[in-house]
């Protein structure tokens, strides 16, 4: 049975795990296995839309290339590629007592409004989570971002918020701590050397 977190919070309310009834309990693992299923979902779809784009490229190459009975027209310019679109890093601050409330998370998705996050970030950006006093959480990506769902799905989750990465590990990363609550990280940094660092450290 999965690990349960020490409480639970409903409708605003907070329960401790252990005073849960055996029913409630059940219900509790319940929803965090869809959880994991729903996120499961996520990651396939994301690969199966990729397999489409792909395809769709392929098709329209060989639609574009004449056979033998066709007349050979004079060549086109290419059109002009759209710009790739720039990934975007953000630190986000998590308060204090949500983390020495919330972890080890139990959990794979975030809503952004738990997190204080709803609002400020678009699809695709990827966020760096941080606890001060701690260091770096965890980091995940917008995987949706609408005006009825802002989630958050976490690629990596420290174990407990003492195997966090200490602000004094990011300087060999061109970084420092942030100073508020959302802040872009600078192009300069290192960011895919934090990451494999991150990935190296105990997981949830």
């Amino acid at each position: 049975m999965p690990k349960l977190p020490k409480s639970v919070v409903i409708e605003g309310r907070r329960y401790p795990t252990w005073a849960l009834s055996s029913r409630a309990r059940e219900q509790l693992v319940n929803l965090h296995l869809v959880d994991a299923h729903i996120a499961e979902l996520r990651q396939r779809l994301a690969l199966y839309s990729a397999a489409y784009q792909q395809g769709r490229a392929s098709l329209r190459q060989a639609l574009s290339e004449p056979t033998g009975s066709e007349q050979v027209l004079p060549e086109r310019a290419p059109p002009k590629e759209a710009p790739a679109v720039e990934q975007r890093y953000f630190w986000h601050i998590l308060p204090l007592a949500w983390g020495k409330a919330n972890f080890p998370m139990q959990t794979s998705v975030l809503n952004l409004h738990a997190i204080g996050a709803g609002g400020y970030y678009q699809e695709g950006d990827q966020l760096l989570l941080y606890v001060k006093g701690y260091g770096v959480v965890g980091w995940g990506a917008v995987e949706a971002n609408t005006p009825t769902e802002q989630l958050l799905s976490l690629r990596f989750q420290a174990a407990s918020l003492d195997d966090a990465l200490p602000a004094s590990a990011l300087k060999a990363f061109s970084l420092r701590h942030p100073n508020r609550a959302s802040q872009q990280l600078p192009k300069s940094a290192d960011v895919e050397g934090l990451l494999a660092e991150l990935a190296a450290l105990p997981a949830a």
